[in-house]
């Protein structure tokens, strides 16, 4: 029996399919399922193993798209527009590469095509620090460098001295596993094949997956376009209505 994955669903119309980056959870979307839902059908989910979605054996880029496939089965939906963020974006091109017939379109948002040293290295860094500082110290890093200054300091900044002591609610041996999967997937060589809409977004101070990677991506996928802006590796939360506006433009120039 297949595990049981959590979705939410919002609106009616065009169906869309906005799919996590690490972290997994649907509720990362919130703000652009606010924006989109009086005129599309906004499908979100929690990954295998995440939140409120279950998960046989290790977490894999795979799993997450047989997830994603049955969700639309279960769903009625024949296809629908895929915006994968980070993470989320091998889930999409997995999704395009192996199931064309039940997609749309696919969104790229500050993902990549295969990890380079860097990446590894700066990932590698992070497991690192969640298995021996723990979940409250890895959010704290995530933070520092994945939302622009301003915006965390907005957003983020307190008064008092960060407490690497206080209990977190982060599942260290399921978030290690999740940047394992990353490691070890790419699906490069084949992203020539991809023969449907594509936009590529990254930005230029995202320090996560730096803009070079949505560059690489744009550059393998025949026909695709690359959008560049700001707001650091979160720019659906960090420039909702800018994101939004982008998705429709794209959606409506396909239509």
């Amino acid at each position: 029996m297949a595990e049981k994955i959590y979705a939410q669903e919002r609106g009616s119309g065009i169906p869309v399919v906005l799919i996590s980056g690490l972290g997994g959870l649907a509720e990362f979307w919130q703000p652009v399922v606010d924006q989109l839902k009086d005129d599309y059908r906004v499908i979100t989910f929690d990954h295998p193993g995440v939140g409120r979605s279950e998960i046989e054996g290790s977490p894999n880029i795979l799993g997450i798209r047989d997830a994603l496939r049955r969700l639309l089965d279960e769903k009625g939906v024949e296809s629908a527009h895929i915006v994968g963020h980070s993470t989320g974006s091998l889930v999409a091109q997995s999704m395009a590469l192996d199931h064309p017939e039940r997609v749309k379109s696919i969104v790229l948002s500050c993902g990549w095509a295969m990890p380079d040293k860097r990446f590894k290295d700066f990932f590698a860094y992070r497991q690192y620090l969640l298995t021996k500082l723990g979940g409250v110290a890895y959010n704290a890093l995530t933070r520092l460098v994945a939302y622009p200054s301003q915006w965390y300091g907005d957003n983020f900044a307190i008064d008092d001295p960060l407490d690497f002591e206080e209990v977190s609610s982060v599942d260290i041996e399921m978030t290690y596993a999740r940047m394992e999967m990353l490691l070890n997937f790419s699906r490069r060589d084949e992203l020539s094949s991809l023969n449907l809409p594509v936009w590529v977004i990254g930005a230029q101070d995202d320090y996560i997956i730096p803009f070079h990677h949505s560059q690489e991506l744009a550059s393998l996928i025949p026909g695709s376009s690359l959008v560049e802006l700001s707001g650091g590796h979160f720019p659906p939360v960090t420039r909702t209505k800018y994101y939004t506006a982008l998705l429709r433009q794209f959606w409506e120039s396909i239509a």
